[in-house]
């Protein structure tokens, strides 16, 4: 679901400069779209900083967030190797910097450029085992246990110090929480209301500060 320095963190400074030779910069600011669900898949996208959302809508018109993607990750070749339209919309959460490549050209890229060749490899298999082991953990898990994992992760790639505890960086709101575990946002409510109660965690607008790692590991299984 999150990942470190990706797919650009692998490369070498040889295939950055090929592959930057070939792109064109671009900024995104926070809550704009880099793409959206539906639209030809002609291009993908490079993170260089700053976090999306990846976004699905249903044949019902409800929105899921399926993932957050951030600094050194691949956004949209998966689309034009399946169906050739974009599966997902992806949203800035905050100022992303961006490489855009024509998928063609990306294409070409990995076919001459063997060491970033393997990166994607080696990241798509990746992305299929954690793929994997989400939905295996939706099954032998509680929806409490997953949304305790989520935040103590968000906490780890994203905290900032507040005080005694952790203040989360990334603005969500419960719904996409709960999109994010497989739960329901009724779930989601309960469980920070409890541990709000326990003084485990305090949460604001959008912001959650972890008061309690230990115990909030414990209750994360970890």
């Amino acid at each position: 679901m999150m990942r470190g320095s990706g797919f650009w963190g692998l490369l070498g400074d040889r295939a950055r400069e090929s592959l930057t030779a070939v792109a064109r910069s671009r900024v995104f600011p926070a809550g704009t779209a880099l793409c959206m669900q539906g639209e030809p898949s002609t291009h993908v996208f490079i993170l260089l900083s700053g976090w999306v959302k990846v976004i699905s809508v249903t044949s019902e018109g409800r929105e899921i967030l399926v993932a957050l993607l951030g600094e050194g990750d691949v956004v949209g070749e998966i689309a034009g190797y399946v169906t050739g339209y974009r599966t997902a919309t992806v949203q800035a959460i905050r100022t992303v910097r961006s490489l855009v490549v024509g998928a063609e050209q990306f294409e070409a890229f990995l076919d001459t450029h063997l060491e970033a060749a393997r990166a994607h490899r080696r990241l798509m298999a990746e992305h299929l085992r954690a793929a994997h082991e989400s939905q295996r953990g939706k099954i032998v898990t509680s929806g409490p246990e997953r949304l305790a994992s989520l935040l103590l992760d968000l906490a780890d790639q994203h905290g900032e110090p507040a005080g005694h505890g952790l203040t989360t960086s990334l603005p969500l709101t419960q719904q996409e929480l709960a999109s994010l575990i497989g739960a329901s946002r009724s779930t989601v409510t309960r469980a920070l209301s409890h541990w709000r109660a326990r003084r485990i965690i305090l949460t604001r607008q959008r912001n959650i500060t972890i008061l309690d790692q230990p115990m909030l590991q414990r209750i994360a299984g970890r």
